[in-house]
């Protein structure tokens, strides 16, 4: 009830369930530059290769145009794709390697788990096999 006694109290009414008090929602973030690019080139367009239709993301695209421009002998779209495949290739060299062998301690860390573990399996191998009743 309202002060005076008449009509709805407005706090019980206030919020209907399943309807909260922020009708437009969260307003989305702004996205950045780099997001707003990469879903741009991310987007797909039809192209023609060999007399068939297919489709294939902007980034193809542009880097199929930057190949064959450089391949016809434009001077700075050779220069662009030499660059850009020699950036590539450096951030690939960058990625961590594998070791390819384990350091005298870690192989004694690893042997230790391994029989940590084996002994573990053992202990539920037992415990299962005693609660295990035979029926013959």
């Amino acid at each position: 009830m309202t002060a005076d006694g008449e009509g709805r109290d407005a706090r019980s009414g206030r919020f209907q369930p399943g309807h909260s008090g922020n009708r437009g929602g969260r307003p989305k973030k702004p996205r950045t530059v780099g997001a707003a690019i990469t879903v741009a080139f991310n987007e797909k367009v039809p192209v023609s290769e060999g007399g068939r239709r297919r489709k294939i993301t902007k980034l193809e695209a542009a880097a199929k145009q930057i190949a064959n421009k450089s391949a016809s002998g434009d001077p700075r779209s050779a220069k662009l794709g030499l660059e850009l495949a020699q950036k590539a290739e450096e951030r690939q060299s960058r990625s961590p390697a594998v070791p390819a062998k384990l350091s005298e301690t870690d192989q004694q860390i690893a042997a230790r788990l391994m029989a940590r573990l084996r002994q573990i399996i053992i202990e539920e191998n037992h415990a299962r096999d005693a609660n295990t009743t035979y029926d013959e």
